[in-house]
């Protein structure tokens, strides 16, 4: 009986012997994900650079998560370079998440590599500025450390226009323009208000409210013999938005056919064209406004008047963003947009200090007034 118990015991430890043996060795082989992997983004048709907003992001970058149907870690490096071949990149960033962020002044790096500048006095060999190129991305997903044993995937790449904003030369500013006219509901036709179009190297720009009359520019203020009427534009060879059209009235004045409300209205001397724009509002988004981080039921800063934008909503404890356009993540306006702008910002909405740079509530939560005027380039809370 003694050597039954004996042989039974033996028996069940040799089984749990080999069970463990056998559960000792299993081990996983990860496998390229057969989906692959891409950016997810909507790219912007360029990138603007400057050295005043290099701290700024470019553009944040997404993809999509890789499966190598195995319980193992996946990093993600973003990669660049100058050379559409890929022949020789660089690694931005390295992640376990499916997103990085670009700076302006990584851009700006790479356009320094590739010889551009923001002088206007320097061309390229064809003639045209030398302030344009193209920077190449793919991103490289891979298990473990990306040893020698290691699975990958790697992206097609994805090419982005870059733009270095020129300077203007010394003395390049001009004299502004003035609109007078019933269509110009803050002017009629007297001087005591009239709208002042500011001048940047012959770009002629002003916010206001239109109704459905007419106007004219005048290059003096005051003087009514400088007036520059509809036929005059078009005798100059400019092109005209079709939102404005020739009176017809005796004197040839403009005519705004559109719906009343606030536009910006640009005269371009260098491109010969006028052209406008109605006002958009500023969407704000993130955990401490209405909404959170979506643009569904999003609040809205409306233009009430112009380079006046204003919401009421409760605020709470946390940061947000502005947006210039529903659904479109890459036009996002953040803290430190305005801040490179010179705008004097509210003590109670502060840098978030974050990766996106965004605005953060840190005031008592409540209801408040924001009101954004890019006239005087200010932010305030009531």
């Amino acid at each position: 009986m003694k050597r039954a118990f004996v042989y039974i015991f033996s028996v069940v430890s040799l089984l749990g012997f080999i069970s463990c043996e056998e559960e000792d060795s299993l081990n996983f082989t990860a496998v390229p994900d057969p989906e692959g992997i891409s950016f997810e983004n909507s790219f912007q048709p360029e990138y603007l650079l400057s050295e005043e907003t290099e701290t700024n992001i470019a553009e944040r970058f997404f993809w999509n998560a890789v499966d190598f149907d195995a319980p193992v870690n996946v990093s993600y490096d973003l990669l660049a370079s100058t050379d559409p071949d890929f022949t020789t990149s660089e690694i931005i960033g390295t992640s376990t998440s499916t997103n990085q962020a670009v700076t302006v002044e990584q851009l700006l790096g790479f356009a320094e590599d590739m010889g551009l500048d923001n002088d206007p006095e320097t061309t390229a060999e064809d003639g045209l500025p030398n302030n344009m190129g193209e920077v190449y991305f793919r991103v490289h997903a891979y298990t473990g450390t990306g040893a020698a044993n290691s699975v990958d995937v790697m992206s097609d790449i994805q090419p982005i226009t870059i733009r270095w904003i020129e300077r203007a030369p010394e003395g390049a500013g001009c004299d502004p323009i003035y609109i007078v006219g019933a269509g110009a509901v803050d002017a009629g036709w007297e001087w005591t208000s009239p709208i002042v179009f500011n001048c940047d190297n012959s770009v002629y720009t002003a916010s206001l409210e239109l109704t459905n009359d007419t106007f004219r520019f005048f290059e003096t203020e005051g003087d009514w013999d400088s007036g520059m009427n509809y036929p005059y534009f078009i005798e100059e060879g400019y092109t005209i938005d079709p939102l404005f059209e020739n009176a017809e009235d005796g004197d040839s004045n403009f005519y705004f056919n559109g719906t009343p409300g606030i536009y910006t209205v640009v005269v371009n001397d260098n491109e010969k064209a006028i052209s406008v724009e109605a006002s958009q509002a500023y969407i704000m988004v993130g955990d401490a406004v209405p909404g959170s981080w979506s643009f569904d039921g999003a609040v809205q800063a409306e233009e009430t008047s112009p380079y006046i934008r204003t919401a009421t909503l409760p605020f709470t404890s946390g940061i947000f963003r502005f947006f210039t356009e529903s659904g479109n993540w890459d036009s996002g306006l953040n803290y430190t947009y305005f801040e490179d702008l010179g705008y004097t910002i509210d003590d109670e909405i502060v840098s978030a200090e974050d990766a996106d740079g965004n605005f953060s509530f840190v005031g008592e939560p409540g209801s408040y007034t924001i009101t954004i005027n890019s006239q005087e380039k200010t932010i305030t809370l009531e």
